[in-house]
């Protein structure tokens, strides 16, 4: 019996990174659609992030790199702290290349046997860049 809390434990982590892997990918095929299935529609900002995420891909090749830095919970809900760093190639040639880096706090849950994020802060990291601004 004891074995079977950490074991439940190391699949909820490993599920939970399941879950970034799957954004981080989506945003790379600048595929809109992949990313927002993974959030919980209910969660603050979705429509936010809902009509960023579209723009943000129309601009140009994303590359991600993310680093859990915490991760706790159980097999249920999870809060995750992650060390994201994000590309963005702008399809201009004269458009400077945006790097964007900031920790973003997840909590994710279990709904039906899948993960979906109820919460991501700041949702400001998402939003497509202004190239007017330099």
């Amino acid at each position: 019996m004891l074995l079977v809390t950490p074991l439940a434990r190391a699949d909820a982590h490993t599920e939970a990174l399941d879950l970034i892997a799957s954004m981080t990918a989506a945003l790379s095929d600048d595929d809109a659609p992949a990313f927002l299935k993974e959030l919980d529609k209910s969660m603050p900002g979705y429509d936010r992030i809902e009509h960023a995420i579209p723009e943000l891909l129309d601009q140009g090749p994303i590359a991600c790199s993310v680093q859990p830095l915490t991760d706790a919970g159980d097999d249920a809900r999870r809060t995750l702290d992650l060390d994201w760093y994000m590309e963005i190639r702008n399809v201009s040639e004269t458009a400077p290349i945006v790097r964007r880096r900031e920790i973003i706090h997840f909590r994710i849950e279990k709904h039906d046997k899948h993960w979906r994020v109820t919460s991501l802060d700041p949702v400001s990291f998402f939003d497509p860049h202004d190239f007017t601004h330099r």
